[in-house]
């Protein structure tokens, strides 16, 4: 004892360099974290960016008779058994619904219980189309996942459709399924997204957008005209300009803009042959959605193949003008 107080007296130097060594070895100590605690902290399986679910659905207008059979429903919307076989039972961890128009208004009940006009108006549509236009957003803005119309094979497995360089920032992939609008064409009329094939993440802007709109737009007409959205007497072009290709490409174009910080339209994406990433918005070329049509340079044979489309479901011929 006497030594160390000599040690100590004779060299304050020495005091302060024990002080030191004493400090790091308390910090090391109590920083000392066995690995398995390190792992254990990191999450084993972060949620993916867009839900592992698949939708399909059956809409009709007004109440369903409670005798019809999911095959019937199968027939009623022209669901071919092999087209279906594709779907499910799906690979790896995605799940499968189908869906009809009783449970879709449980679902929006259920989802949007704090905006129970977009009940209202989803309850009061009675153009078939807007009802399965409508529903496909409010499953989406809901729950997320993939769409898919009813006349349309999967070619690709699902946890491929995104690829790979871009499946971190993903939360929405939109196709393009008309692609050769002219120069002079007043907002490239012949420039339009796919809607038969959907894949966002949950309350992802685009859908919760469109929900929104068609909500709004549907109560704006009803007051316009002084009649209940029940007995509003639509045509074509509101279709497609408030549930249809031209309020959709309405709403993505915003949505890309946002995301960007500039105005973007069909002119930024128009031919493209390669993916393109705008925020977290990833438009693809019409080969991975819209493969097989006879317009656009589409390809039948594409290795980039996610969908085929048979096209068995189209409510009109279209008026371009329209669209």
């Amino acid at each position: 004892m006497y030594k160390l107080r000599h040690f100590l007296y004779c060299r304050p130097d020495r005091v302060l360099i024990l002080f030191c060594l004493l400090a790091i070895l308390i910090f090391l100590r109590s920083n000392a974290c066995p690995a398995t605690l390190r792992l254990i902290s990191k999450p084993s399986n972060p949620e993916p960016l867009i839900p592992a679910q698949v939708w399909q659905l059956y809409t009709t207008v007004g109440p369903r008779e409670i005798t019809t059979t999911h095959q019937d429903a199968f027939k009623a919307t022209k669901i071919a058994a092999n087209l279906a076989a594709t779907w499910f039972p799906v690979d790896g961890d995605w799940s499968y619904r189908f869906i009809g128009t009783s449970s879709g208004a449980r679902f929006v009940k259920e989802h949007f219980k704090d905006q129970p006009e977009i009940l209202d108006v989803y309850t009061s549509l009675r153009v078939p189309v807007m009802v399965s236009d409508f529903l496909r957003y409010l499953l989406l803005a809901g729950d997320g996942g993939v769409y898919a119309d009813s006349d349309v094979e999967m070619i690709k497995p699902l946890q491929d459709w995104v690829p790979e360089p871009y499946r971190n920032v993903t939360r929405a992939m939109i196709g393009i399924e008309k692609d050769h609008a002219a120069e002079d064409e007043p907002d490239g009329w012949s420039f339009r997204f796919v809607q038969h094939t959907l894949m966002t993440a949950k309350a992802h802007p685009i859908m919760i957008n469109m929900v929104r709109n068609i909500t709004d737009k549907m109560l704006e007409l009803s007051l316009e005209k002084n009649t209940p959205m029940s007995q509003l007497e639509l045509h074509d072009r509101d279709v497609v300009r408030i549930t249809g290709p031209r309020g959709f490409k309405d709403v993505v174009f915003e949505h890309l803009s946002r995301e960007v910080g500039e105005r973007i339209r069909w002119r930024n994406v128009t031919r493209i042959t390669e993916p393109r990433l705008f925020g977290d918005t990833l438009i693809v070329p019409i080969n991975f959605f819209a493969a097989g049509q006879q317009h656009s340079g589409s390809d039948g044979a594409s290795p980039d193949r996610r969908v085929q489309h048979y096209w068995s479901g189209t409510w009109r011929h279209w008026d371009e003008s329209m669209s």
